[in-house]
């Protein structure tokens, strides 16, 4: 697996955790489950000629980004049940958070900072993940809140779960020959193996039940889809 196809993989990843707390520990880390960690300390050890700077961004992912999060957003609340309160008191307290959330999105910053160096070839990707955040949270928190409402369902919740170690066989739809194809430049092939891998993950999503995760990957597919001649 290249780096590309790492960065393919965080679209998916990024798409399950919009509203789940980067200190959470009640289940393994979709990074960890799926092996990108390894992917990337192998991308960083390539890129600079050590392991420094794959040292560095997994302080910040384990140190200061929960650090960074937890000082914006009130976690007790995301970890409290709501299910005593009316449908209009859980949005209200939702539409709370996300205005947290929206104030949270300066701790990606360290972590695309510690990224750069090892994808120095890939940033038109990673910056179109970037971009794609508040977006996301946009999509999350409309409408009092109702997707993330929706996200805290046992359903929702157990669907990420489901999903995590399901989605890497998805990933294996493109081709290392696919992602080191300048973007750009993609033909009906590589656009073929695009699909396949989009139609794999929105089967499993339905599968599990979870279509709010749906909106989600959909809307990461089609930001960065917009790099390719792809359709």
């Amino acid at each position: 697996m290249t780096l590309g196809k790492v960065l393919i993989t965080i679209v998916v990843a990024a798409s399950l955790a919009e509203a789940k707390p980067p200190a959470s520990h009640e289940h393994p880390d979709f990074l960890e489950t799926t092996g990108i960690l390894q992917e990337i300390a192998g991308e960083c050890r390539n890129a600079t000629g050590g392991d420094k700077a794959f040292h560095q961004l997994m302080h910040v992912l384990h140190h200061d980004t929960p650090r960074c999060f937890s000082g914006h957003v009130n976690m007790s609340i995301l970890q409290t049940s709501v299910d005593h309160l009316s449908k209009q008191e859980q949005s209200k307290m939702l539409e709370q958070v996300c205005g947290q959330f929206q104030k949270s999105l300066s701790c990606i910053d360290p972590i695309v900072d510690k990224l750069e160096p090892c994808i120095t070839d890939l940033d038109d990707i990673l910056q179109k993940i970037v971009d794609t955040v508040p977006e996301a949270l946009s999509l999350v928190c409309n409408n009092s809140a109702a997707m993330l409402l929706k996200l805290r369902e046992p359903l929702s919740r157990s669907c990420a779960i489901e999903l995590a170690p399901a989605l890497g066989d998805c990933m294996d739809f493109v081709s290392n020959k696919t992602i080191e194809t300048d973007l750009k430049k993609y033909t009906i092939t590589e656009c073929n193996e695009i699909y396949k891998m989009r139609d794999c993950v929105n089967n499993q999503i339905r599968d599990c039940g979870a279509l709010s995760y749906l909106e989600l990957f959909s809307l990461f597919y089609r930001n960065l889809l917009s790099l390719t001649p792809c359709k």
